[in-house]
Parts: C-alpha cells; sequence; structure tokens
C-alpha cells in the first residue's frame, strides 16, 4: 500500500470553507462519503468516527497542521485526502497556532500498523517547513498532490533488490527520540524493536585507573532502535532521520548503522 495510491484529486480540495473544528470535519466527512472506498457509508456516520476520534485528543499537532484521522470497522480499504483552507480555524493545537493544513486518514478497524504508516509518513512530510508553504500557496488539487508526494517519495534507492537489511539508530538525544520512532513506523518495515542501552561511560567511572574524569552524577538517555528494513527503503530511512536530526555527520549523539542480512526467519510485531 502506498500514499500515492490512495491520495486522488477527488479527496484533496482548496474549496473548504469552515468556520470551526466541526464544520471541517463535516467537510472531511462529505468528501469522504463520493469515495469508493467508502461507499454505503453516510456522511453522518463517518463525521461522528471522526468526532469521536478527536474528544481522545486533538489530532492538530502545531506549525498550521492537524491529521484528523479515525478508524471504521465497515471498511475495507483507506480513504486519504487533504483539506487546504485559505484561512485558518482554531482546531486546539497545543501551540495555540490556527490551522490551514489537514491531510486526513479514514481506515479499517483491522489495519491499525497500516494506518500507524500512513499517520507516520504524512507527519513526517508536514513537518517540513517548505512543503507546507508549498501547500498553502498551491492553487489546484492536483499541483498540492505533486508537491506532497514529492516530500515523501524517496527520490533515489540504494541496493536494490529483494533483500533486506538490518538498521541499528544509537541514540543520545532524548529531544528527537519520539520522531525517530515515527520514521520507522512510517517505513514499510518488517520488524522494529526498542533497546534500553548503557554506554562505557557508566562502567569505564568504576575503574580505578580512569576515576576523576566523569561525574558520578551523569546520567545520559541512551535507547537504540532496531529495525529490519527491506534495502529499497534504506535511503529513505537514513533520508528521514537527518531531516529530524540533521546531517548525522555532524552529530557525536545518534549514529547509524546498516548491516546486510543473509535470511531473515519470522517477524515482530510492533
Amino acid at each position: 500500500m502506498k500514499l500515492s495510491d490512495l491520495l486522488k484529486s477527488n479527496t484533496v480540495t482548496l474549496d473548504c470553507t469552515p468556520e470551526s473544528d466541526d464544520q471541517l470535519l463535516r467537510c472531511i466527512a462529505k468528501i469522504a462519503s463520493g469515495t469508493d472506498s467508502m461507499a454505503g457509508i453516510s456522511e453522518e456516520v463517518i463525521y461522528k468516527a471522526l468526532s469521536d476520534r478527536e474528544r481522545l485528543s486533538s489530532t492538530a499537532w502545531g506549525h498550521g497542521v492537524a491529521i484528523p484521522h479515525c478508524r471504521m470497522a465497515a471498511l475495507s480499504d483507506f480513504t486519504v485526502g487533504l483539506i487546504i483552507l485559505s484561512e485558518g480555524i482554531d482546531f486546539h493545537a497545543a501551540d495555540e497556532e490556527k490551522v490551514f493544513l489537514f491531510p486526513f486518514v479514514i481506515g479499517p478497524e483491522n489495519e491499525p500498523r497500516a494506518h500507524l504508516r500512513l499517520l507516520s509518513s504524512l507527519a513526517q512530510a508536514f513537518r517540513d517547513r517548505k512543503l507546507r508553504e508549498s501547500l498553502k500557496e498551491t492553487s489546484t488539487a492536483d499541483d498540492a498532490i505533486e508537491i506532497l508526494l514529492g516530500r515523501i517519495s524517496p527520490e533515489t534507492a540504494v541496493d536494490k533488490g529483494s533483500g533486506k537489511k538490518l538498521i541499528h539508530v544509537f541514540i543520545q538525544d532524548e529531544g528527537v527520540f519520539d520522531e525517530l520512532l515515527q520514521v520507522f513506523a512510517a517505513a514499510d518495515t518488517s520488524s522494529s524493536m526498542i533497546m534500553d542501552a548503557d554506554e562505557s561511560t557508566r562502567f569505564l567511572m568504576n575503574i580505578p585507573f580512569f576515576a576523576g574524569f566523569w561525574n558520578t552524577d551523569i546520567q545520559h538517555f541512551n535507547k537504540i532502535i532496531i529495525s529490519v528494513v527491506r534495502n529499497e527503503l534504506v535511503y529513505a530511512v537514513v533520508r528521514n532521520i537527518e531531516f529530524i536530526c540533521g546531517p548525522l555527520s555532524e552529530r557525536n549523539d545518534i549514529m547509524v548503522t546498516v548491516s546486510d542480512l543473509q535470511s531473515v526467519y519470522g517477524a515482530l510485531e510492533s
């Protein structure tokens, strides 16, 4: 499943003029009810599902963006779209900014992992300030789709083939950890897991020869993300990591390693 296959011109609009969060959700429901994947489902039912999810917590995450979404038992496929407003509305964002950009996802109840990947892909893309500005200035649905997919789609691939790579991301910056997790939630990975880690400092400070070099009160954040990724997705994963962290060559608290895998048996639930 690819976002490029789901995002269609009939689910992208620049013509909605809601004055409230409730009206915005009704705009989404109206758009979604006209798609093939939502055939037979009324606007009211879709609106209620979106509203129920929104009541749990706002899907606005700042910088003028919200990603309304919900899962519905009656669906067999995803509906993905985008509403661009010329006048922003209050959508209860944590930064209290008005929201102009509303990518949305409505998916089947029994596809939580695919739903998470779509949400994470959109969240990563909309972190890009240039993307947000370009979308706010666009004038047609087709242009908006081209701009958005141009940010999400990898420019090139590495080591094409049917094999897989093992990626380790060593993280000592707690501030970027949650965002890095979303990179792997968005990628179509076979399996991912998180490990707590102790760096060498903790052990070296207890060796008499090195006594006095470190403050014994120092507590570092140390996590490792381990993921099995298809060869053709490795470039995109590393690119998205650098989009969050900046050039890895300039960091001394983030390290990424990529290793060949001869064979893989089984999988892990993420």
